[in-house]
């Protein structure tokens, strides 16, 4: 291992740490990135065109036979979960960053809309997003490229949900409608979320971290799985310790400031093991808020066949999957409950036709009736946000513990009754949506399931209740930043990824500066 202290270590290289990594290169900063997993080449590593009926058993690896990385939370690969995420890119608005303010419940950012507008313009600049100026107070407008068409059935869904004056508007995503420099456009192959073997959709290692390896800034470090920030004692973070994936073998890199960007729930977690006499509950962790405050997004799902499509022609519709969106519309309407939701749909494709083995049937008639309703299936997941809760948190089981030795990260979440309220009412409105486009209702969830990992790292202004500050620092050590989801203090019903990648902006221009300075 080089003896080179770098000026920032980052832990993973996912969309916030991606984003972070570069922006700091290209600043000027020397930057290590350790990353869990291996390089990938995102050109030939994903099956991304496969069928079910090419693999045994007509299952679907994430990757191909034989490409290592996705084997477990801690094992990505370069570009963690951006390799597989389906892009959706929405903006956080006013009434997302003050929702305790407004609406009485959640908690408040300690930063507000135009605190991050400039940096999702800089990084809507960088990474390409399609979508419609729809001017919704709620959902701010960026700078996007041309929005993609709906497909028949948004248009169904779109007429009917105006009869009860709701919006159907555009999807917003992280992907190309028209090609960029050596990014085509999207090919509409269905499959975002299996990876995208052209780079048409955002991948950190391929639009980011690549462009700034060019600097001579950065040097990236796969395989090396991260199991403790260092603290001096001078309560300064000095750098990490890993393993690597492969041969067990220990390592360590030291740099001038730390900055942990492993996805929520991995950074909550490794900043627990980092335990010492300082912290001994876990680094960073003198309010006790570490692992407090868990959020996930909970989602509900209603799965229909559209009557007016039934028996049609098949058709290759499958796009890049959502190509329409439900905007939160509950804010403007009488409810009993905090807060509201959104609902995405229509993200179905070919490769995966569960809805097929609750059909009834047997034989020729049964192949025909699913080939009928093949073209008219539709599926609806509305998001809803969670209020904090005291029973709602991350800890470590140290009972079960990964191939590393490291233990394992355990999630523990109770739905509140604002929780439940709107997840009845998101279910509700799904269905009449659906009901008003002319549907047959074939399934509704009866419970809620978690999406979109968020909290833990609290950001907020008294160190008394949060981990990090504004500039996602945190409170206790100088030099160590959080930067990813588990900072938010509230979730919105909002996709957050963008705004992640909007902060992790934000942040590298604070540390960048606090270089300069020599306060490191």
């Amino acid at each position: 291992m080089p003896q080179k202290i770098y000026d920032v270590l980052v832990a993973g290289s996912g969309p916030s740490g991606g984003t972070l990594a570069a922006h700091l290169a290209h600043l000027g900063v020397d930057v290590a990135v350790v990353e869990g997993g291996p390089v990938v080449d995102t050109r030939t590593a994903f099956n991304t065109h496969a069928m079910p009926f090419d693999f045994p058993n007509r299952h679907i690896p994430t990757m191909k036979p034989g490409v290592p990385g996705f084997d477990s939370e801690r094992s990505r690969g370069v570009g963690g979960k951006s390799l597989t995420w389906n892009a959706v890119a929405w903006r956080y608005s006013h009434r997302d960053f003050k929702g305790r303010s407004i609406d009485g419940a959640g908690e408040d950012w300690p930063i507000d809309y135009p605190d991050l507008a400039p940096y999702y313009d800089q990084v809507e600049r960088e990474v390409g997003v399609c979508g419609n100026r729809d001017g919704l107070p709620d959902l701010p407008d960026g700078i996007f490229l041309p929005p993609v068409p709906m497909k028949c059935s948004d248009k169904i869904v779109q007429r009917g949900a105006a009869k009860l004056g709701i919006n159907v508007i555009h999807v917003r995503k992280s992907t190309l409608s028209v090609a960029r420099g050596a990014r085509p456009a999207c090919h509409f192959c269905g499959n975002c979320m299996a990876g995208c073997d052209v780079v048409a959709k955002y991948n950190s290692a391929d639009v980011h971290l690549k462009p700034a390896l060019k600097t001579g800034k950065l040097e990236v470090f796969p395989n090396s799985v991260v199991r403790e920030v260092i603290v001096s004692e001078e309560n300064r973070a000095t750098g990490a310790r890993f393993l690597h994936r492969e041969t067990l073998a220990e390592g360590e890199l030291r740099a001038r400031c730390v900055v942990v960007s492993c996805a929520c729930v991995q950074s909550v977690a490794l900043l627990l093991m980092s335990k010492s006499s300082r912290y001994p509950s876990g680094l960073a962790n003198s309010s006790g808020e570490l692992g407090r405050n868990f959020i996930p997004h909970f989602t509900g799902g209603v799965q229909c066949f559209l009557t007016e499509l039934i028996g049609k022609p098949a058709a290759n519709d499958e796009g890049f999957l959502d190509h329409a969106y439900v905007p939160s519309f509950m804010h403007q309407r009488k409810r009993d409950y905090a807060r509201s939701f959104g609902i995405q749909f229509n993200y179905q494709n070919r490769r995966s036709v569960g809805w097929a083995r609750a059909m009834p049937g047997f034989g020729k008639a049964y192949k025909q009736s699913i080939k009928e309703r093949y073209p008219a299936f539709l599926t609806f997941s509305p998001y809803g946000e969670m209020l904090p809760n005291k029973q709602s948190y991350i800890d470590l089981d140290y009972g079960k513990r990964d191939r590393f030795g490291l233990p394992l990260a355990r999630r523990q979440y109770v739905w509140g009754e604002n929780d439940r309220k709107i997840f009845h009412d998101m279910t509700r409105w799904s269905v009449e949506i659906l009901r008003s486009a002319g549907a047959e209702i074939q399934s509704v969830s009866a419970e809620p399931s978690t999406n979109h990992e968020l909290g833990g790292c609290r950001m907020g202004t008294d160190p008394r209740t949060s981990v990090v500050n504004a500039g996602c620092r945190t409170h206790d050590v100088p030099n160590l930043y959080v930067v990813d989801g588990s900072v938010f203090p509230s979730a919105s019903e909002k996709n957050p990824t963008h705004t992640m990648m909007a902060l992790a902006a934000r942040a590298a221009d604070h540390i960048a500066d606090r270089l300069r300075k020599g306060e490191m």
